[in-house]
């Protein structure tokens, strides 16, 4: 990556290809989410929880394949899941801050990414220099992207207060016999969800949170999917089945 700001001194004859979503995507088993995606990544996905090694805090992020570096819902140029997450849709553009802490935001691009072009694709800028429409309705999907950032925060750190996250481990057992384990990963302790209190609960449901949390948990069973996409793609190994082990037993899916 080559991230600079963007400015139509520097980059006016940039466009960005229609494809960029799906170049980005090809090359990531994880999908950044925000809590107001999961409802609709869940149709398809499996979204699981991970602690940000450098902060503590906790991000969301749906999982597109059990090998690093690929993605099983991008096939011949398609996507295949019903919804496209905020982060596929502003590829390779993205907010930054001159300093840290700042409140001070701008728009920054990849210029190594392929798929930028001077060729075909959207225009960043006009002949005068202005932003395009394209740019204009890019970034305010990044600005809004930035508030439900923040949402997320506060949705991570409420799981995070009631001790709601449990980790877990995905063990793939393949078909030829080898077992695999996916570690890293969390996801909701059901039986401390259903333990809670009704004024609790219908503390979440105000929030907007307990949606989020269900779709989460139904999620899971979209490992099934993948599973089946896995073992339609030529070249990788065929799995038999996968189990989610957590803390105190193993549950298989």
């Amino acid at each position: 990556m080559a991230i600079s700001e963007l400015l139509n001194t520097k980059h006016q004859a940039v466009k960005i290809c229609p494809n960029a979503g799906l170049e980005y995507a090809k090359t990531q088993h994880l999908i950044n989410l925000r809590a107001s995606e999961v409802a609709k990544a869940a149709c398809d996905l499996p979204v699981f929880l991970a602690r940000n090694t450098q902060n503590g805090s906790y991000t969301i992020s749906a999982l597109t394949s059990f090998s690093a570096q690929q993605s099983l819902l991008v096939n011949n140029d398609q996507w295949l899941a019903l919804y496209t997450p905020v982060c596929m849709q502003t590829q390779p553009l993205y907010l930054m801050t001159r300093e840290a802490n700042s409140s001070e935001y701008f728009v920054a691009i990849d210029e190594q990414n392929t798929a930028i072009s001077t060729d075909s694709g959207e225009a960043l800028f006009d002949a005068k220099g202005n932003p395009s429409l394209y740019l204009s309705s890019q970034q305010k999907l990044l600005e809004n992207d930035l508030k439900n950032d923040y949402l997320t925060y506060q949705f991570t750190q409420e799981l995070v207060r009631l001790g709601l996250i449990k980790d877990i481990n995905i063990v793939l057992q393949f078909k030829q016999g080898e077992t695999q384990t996916i570690q890293g990963l969390s996801t909701i302790d059901e039986d401390k969800l259903q333990a809670l209190d009704s004024t609790t609960i219908a503390q979440l449901q105000k929030q907007g949170y307990l949606s989020a949390i269900n779709s989460m948990l139904i999620s899971l069973f979209q490992l099934n999917a993948l599973v089946k996409l896995n073992n339609q793609r030529e070249g990788l190994m065929a799995l038999a089945q996968v189990k989610l082990e957590l803390s105190r037993d193993t549950h298989a899916l």
